[in-house]
């Protein structure tokens, strides 16, 4: 497979943040030391993963990790603090010094915990930029009836609240599109939750609910191996390795979705330190074998910097606000 490296360039106003701060403990904890911005970094940093081992944003931190040593001169530390869609390790970043030296992986959740009752949102932190994306997509069991995303809709329309699909958690990155799709077709359908998105996955390929929405490269396995069948991509455009899948657009709805995750520091944390990252991030993202290891994921390395990812935060926020407000209300 061969995906370009996609760089998305947004424009906001810089983020106003102060200059001189107290430079903390290394990632170990081992001793502190003060010193300005524009000496930054001169100790080990801690990069928290909110999620288990194993997974794609733990893999897109583990090969960062180094990248991010060569252009900052200083380890970076790995750590999985996963847990509770991801809250817990936002928690504990939320509480650092807004030094640089504490950091965090952060992916959709982000911009929607503030709507599922956990004590932090997007105000508790700064974003360093976007390094992945993980476009959606809409699959069925191979012998499913619907050859067409327009077929299963009007299925839909004929038998509200019959047809099933499974997701990762109710308010999850892909619960929620599924409340969007019901919003956009005018559709009614009905929501069969899992711990997580393999066994969401595996239900629907094993055919206990009618369709599953998920990242694109999740579903892969199963479409590969015979288990399922793509049926329409939430994708601007149709996927290279599925041409002949067409686009949700392309069959009359407007709906778009990806995963994505990138790196974030607590709130306040100094314009000059945040910009240090940020490059250090940009370099690391183009970098030929980080490229290499997402694409061969089945992901799509994706740069934007802190100020366009603040933008993607509140866009994503805006978004998925109403589709979780329609999970909470049963709908």
């Amino acid at each position: 497979m061969s995906l370009h490296l996609k760089t998305r360039t947004l424009s906001l106003a810089a983020l106003a943040l102060a200059g001189t701060i107290m430079l903390s403990a290394c990632a170990d904890n081992a001793g502190s030391k003060t010193a300005d911005a524009e000496d930054f970094p001169t100790t080990d940093i801690r990069l928290v993963v909110p999620w288990q081992p194993g997974g794609q944003g733990d893999l897109t931190a583990r090969t960062l990790a180094p990248l991010l040593e060569d252009e900052l001169g200083v380890s970076v530390i790995v750590e999985n603090r996963p847990g509770a869609n991801g809250s817990i390790g936002y928690t504990w970043l939320a509480e650092q010094d807004p030094n640089g030296y504490n950091l965090s992986m952060m992916g959709v959740e982000v911009a929607t915990l503030q709507f599922m009752d956990y004590d932090v949102s997007p105000d508790d932190f700064v974003p360093i930029g976007q390094a992945i994306e993980g476009p959606g997509a809409i699959a069925v069991p191979v012998d499913s009836p619907y050859e067409s995303l327009s077929e299963l809709i009007e299925d839909a329309k004929a038998n509200p609240g019959k047809l099933t699909y499974s997701s990762p958690g109710v308010g999850s990155v892909w619960d929620s599109p599924a409340r969007g799709l019901q919003d956009l077709a005018g559709i009614e359908l009905t929501s069969v939750p899992y711990d997580g998105s393999a066994p969401s996955i595996a239900a629907a390929a094993a055919g206990d609910v009618t369709f599953s929405i998920d990242a694109m490269g999740s579903q892969k396995a199963q479409v590969d191996g015979g288990e399922m069948r793509y049926l329409a991509m939430l994708s601007e455009e149709r996927h290279p390795d599925y041409p002949d899948v067409p686009t949700a657009q392309e069959e009359g709805v407007d709906l778009q979705n990806a995963s994505w995750a990138g790196i974030m520091a607590p709130a306040g944390t100094p314009d000059e330190v945040v910009k240090v990252l940020s490059d250090a991030m940009g370099v690391a993202v183009h970098d030929p074998g980080y490229i290499k290891v997402i694409e061969d994921g089945n992901q799509i390395p994706t740069f934007r910097d802190y100020e366009e990812t603040a933008a993607l935060i509140q866009s994503e926020a805006d978004r998925y606000g109403p589709w979780i407000e329609m999970a909470q209300q049963g709908q």
